[in-house]
């Protein structure tokens, strides 16, 4: 399982995001605290956007498929904070 950190500004974000997520054969959910969606459903990514701690839980192991969606979903990465 891959754990990223994600962060949506504005409503266009969430629809990209869910357009990137089902080009992946893999299941994905989106996770706040102990609220979970399928990142691939537009309504629950909606719903659950606006979470604090919001993270992306990919169920795979690394691949070149999982590095390439990585690569893709950079901006709706939250930043690091160091």
């Amino acid at each position: 399982m891959i754990k990223v950190p994600v962060n949506f500004e504005q409503t266009d974000e969430v629809l990209d995001f869910v357009r990137l997520v089902n080009q992946y054969p893999f299941q994905m959910d989106l996770v706040s605290g102990r609220h979970a969606v399928d990142a691939k459903s537009l309504m629950g990514t909606l719903a659950i956007s606006k979470a604090d701690g919001l993270s992306l839980m990919i169920h795979t192991t690394h691949s070149q498929s999982t590095e390439k969606l990585l690569m893709e979903m950079d901006s709706f990465r939250q930043p690091s904070i160091n």
